[in-house]
């Protein structure tokens, strides 16, 4: 047995097959930049992605995953993971609040109808004026697929804001650390 340190991570090589340990996707949306998303005041909104955006990137996913979004939805699909692999997720999205100094939220919604559970962060306050959008593209998160309850239903992507808006979603990468 060969280990091969790549681009992507890890690699076993066993007889004459290569295993990549990681890897990365890229779904752009393209549907929010022509319909932007309403935010109604102090509401969860789920992003949606069409994963057809002009930069979309699915040529580095981990060896044996076809797909880590369902594109019809939005979701996060990491149904193909192994329990133990780590998932990073940097998201791509401007808001832009119709008031000053608004608050906005985001969380990841998780888990299987009776077992649901979310991870929530506060994104800040948004006070350098209404009408203007604000980037949200660098701070990555991370979800581990320690259970089937994670690994196995869709994870929603959504966010709340204090006041009405709007959000264009530019979209999300993926990088997969295989265990």
């Amino acid at each position: 047995m060969a280990i091969i340190v790549g681009k992507l991570g890890i690699s076993v090589s066993e007889g004459n097959t290569i295993t990549s340990r990681s890897g990365i996707a890229d779904y752009n949306d393209t549907g929010t930049s022509v319909n932007p998303i309403t935010l109604i005041a102090d509401t969860w909104t789920t992003l949606t992605n069409d994963g057809l955006g002009a930069f979309t990137n699915l040529s580095y996913l981990p060896s044996g995953v076809t797909n880590l979004m369902d594109t019809s939805t939005g979701s996060f699909d990491f149904s193909e993971l192994n329990l133990g692999d780590n998932c990073f997720i940097r998201n791509d999205f401007s808001v832009t609040p119709t008031t000053n100094n608004a608050l906005l939220e985001l969380r990841y919604q998780l888990g299987g109808t009776g077992n649901n559970y979310t991870l929530d962060t506060l994104l800040g306050r948004l006070d350098s004026g209404s009408g203007k959008p604000y980037r949200y593209a660098l701070a990555p998160q991370m979800i581990y697929m320690g259970d089937l309850n994670t690994k196995d239903n869709p994870i929603t992507l959504q966010i709340k804001l204090s006041t009405n808006g709007f959000v264009i979603n530019s979209g999300s990468s993926i990088g997969v650390v295989k265990q």
